[in-house]
């Protein structure tokens, strides 16, 4: 998708956008988007309007509704970026998505930046010294990821990038982005160790989740 520098950074310019954008890291309804920002319904459809003119946002039909989400993962991680350099968080923010959220369709908040950790320094992940920012395969990689029910050998080429360090907006320090990120972050909603909840990005963690990552973390400190 081509993209006018211009109209991203005059879309993002405005505060409200900003926080349309930030709270579309789930797909979402007018309705939904409203009840998350705490904008009314109108101003939400125009600044959707103007996100979509830019290339941001799309939309899709879900039966009678039209739900919107963010463009892709470039959008995603810029809207991250954008955060982390608008500053921390409020403190009801940072308790309300602090210990896990979404990040596009990958894990954020603590519990991301604490598994970042553990399978970096298992060995599962590595810098790719070909690109900065970039990670690839560590040595451990097929081992440690089958743990968390992600077959890495099924990861099929495709224009996303494979994983890469995504700055993280609350804990400041990097999480698991990429296309592995995204498998990572669905294995853990399928084994139901993470939630969704119903009006945000934020995610409820079950126990089983920290003793997995904790395990790992373990496993690491031990090599």
């Amino acid at each position: 998708m081509t993209r006018s520098i211009r109209a991203v950074a005059a879309a993002i310019a405005e505060p409200s956008r900003l926080r349309l954008l930030q709270a579309l890291s789930e797909p979402a309804s007018v309705t939904e988007l409203a009840e998350r920002t705490g904008l009314r319904q109108a101003n939400v459809s125009n600044h959707l309007a103007r996100l979509r003119a830019s290339g941001l946002v799309r939309a899709a039909r879900r039966g009678r509704l039209v739900e919107y989400r963010l463009a892709d993962a470039n959008v995603a991680q810029l809207v991250e970026s954008i955060s982390v350099l608008a500053g921390p968080p409020r403190a009801a923010e940072r308790a309300r998505l602090g210990e896990a959220r979404t990040c596009y369709d990958h894990l954020a908040g603590r519990v991301g930046v604490a598994l970042f950790d553990g399978l970096l320094a298992a060995n599962a992940i590595a810098d790719d010294r070909r690109s900065d920012g970039a990670l690839c395969l560590g040595t451990a990689a097929k081992r440690v990821f089958a743990k968390f029910g992600v077959d890495v050998d099924r990861i099929t080429p495709q224009r996303r990038r494979l994983a890469y360090r995504c700055l993280d907006w609350t804990e400041r320090r990097p999480h698991l982005g990429g296309a592995l990120g995204a498998e990572l972050a669905a294995a853990f909603l399928s084994a139901a160790w993470v939630r969704r909840r119903a009006r945000d990005r934020g995610l409820d963690v079950a126990p089983r989740a920290w003793r997995q990552i904790d395990a790992l973390r373990g496993r690491a400190g031990a090599r």
